[in-house]
């Protein structure tokens, strides 16, 4: 609208510097009849020649000046619409206009040139949003090849375990057989996990995640999380601990997505570590409640870290058979359907330390 306004203002400006002209070329007429320089009987007649041959100048040579730049916004968004996301070569006609046609006239250009920062900006936005559409492409491609792998990992493992343990060829003692059920068992949950992230992360983008929030006493619901997941066979060999500030506090949450999350946010700490790291849950309360996971593992570089919480990412430096590359993405969105936020920190062989924050929502 403000470009509009100034551009009617100055359409008036120009309309005003023509009557001018013409009421000059009035003045001069008037001024050679009364010199007896040419006669009267004509002096409309040439008035009117004049007025005419000046108006169709001035008007044709403006409206042209005027156009132009509209005739190449309307050349651009074309190409845009066309699928070239880029800036146009700029034709320059009668460029000799500018060096006849005073300054302050020049100024209806300001004015497409705003469109024209405008249209620079839309394309370079598109632009952007196509690229990161080819990168999302392709992170989906690795991602589903990805996992098109770790389900196949897994299932060799449960037909050959079974294969063998079903064969009558040989006689297997109790420890052997204990410790191939352990290997299905744990295979198994690897494939479970990766379905449920599957499902999971359709319902997300399809909108059907149904958030459910219930009264909680949060510091029993991660007290049991963290026990769950230190009696799982994937647990073995690392050494988990939780710690708390105060003993009980009730919050309105989905236990099942904060379960989930959780979840997910523990296991990380387990299978992108070695054996013998620490993994320490701890809660802290101040009008706020927070949840920390810390390990003193190998730690995440600063590319990992920025491409963290993007759906598909896997890091093939610290990837492994357990990992979906949907798990953080999944504890992110689920952590934010319950009004918390997730911050993470991480140095090279210095640990991770992951921040939950939920607010207490029996104050509000």
């Amino acid at each position: 609208m403000k470009i509009f306004l100034r551009f009617i203002f100055h359409f008036i400006s120009v309309i005003g510097l023509l009557a001018f002209f013409m009421l000059f070329i009035y003045i001069l007429l008037a001024q050679l009849i009364t010199n007896f320089m040419i006669s009267p009987h004509y002096f409309h007649i040439y008035a009117a020649i004049i007025f005419g041959i000046s108006f169709v100048i001035f008007a044709g040579l403006y409206s042209w000046y005027v156009i132009q730049p509209m005739i190449y916004l309307i050349s651009w968004i074309k190409q845009l619409s066309q699928g070239k996301l880029e800036k146009p070569y700029k034709k320059t006609y009668l460029p000799s206009l500018k060096k006849v046609i005073p300054k302050w006239l020049r100024k209806s250009t300001q004015y497409f040139e705003e469109l024209e920062d405008h249209m620079e900006q839309l394309t370079y936005t598109l632009e952007q949003n196509k690229r990161l559409q080819k990168q999302l492409d392709q992170s989906k491609r690795e991602w589903l090849s990805g996992v098109s792998h770790d389900l196949k990992t897994p299932l060799s493992y449960l037909k050959a375990y079974s294969s063998l343990l079903l064969s009558s060829d040989y006689k297997w003692s109790e420890e052997e057989k204990s410790n191939s059920l352990k290997i299905i068992y744990e295979k198994s949950l690897n494939i479970e996990s990766l379905i449920e992230d599957m499902n999971l992360l359709f319902q997300s983008e399809n909108g059907d995640l149904l958030v459910s929030l219930k009264d909680v006493n949060i510091i029993d619901f991660v007290e049991n999380i963290v026990i769950d997941m230190a009696n799982s066979p994937l647990a073995e060999g690392y050494n988990l601990s939780f710690e708390t500030n105060i003993f009980s506090l009730h919050m309105k949450i989905d236990k099942k997505l904060m379960n989930r999350a959780l979840s997910n946010l523990i296991l990380n700490a387990i299978v992108h570590n070695p054996p013998g790291t620490d993994i320490s849950i701890s809660i802290s309360y101040n009008e706020d409640m927070n949840i920390y996971i810390k390990d003193n593992g190998i730690g995440m570089d600063e590319d990992t870290l920025e491409h963290l919480f993007e759906k598909y990412y896997r890091n093939s430096k610290y990837n492994r058979s357990h990992s979906s590359g949907l798990g953080m993405s999944i504890a992110q969105s689920f952590i934010v359907s319950n009004g918390g936020k997730i911050s993470v920190i991480s140095k090279i062989n210095e640990g991770t330390s992951i921040k939950i924050n939920l607010q207490d929502t029996n104050n509000y």
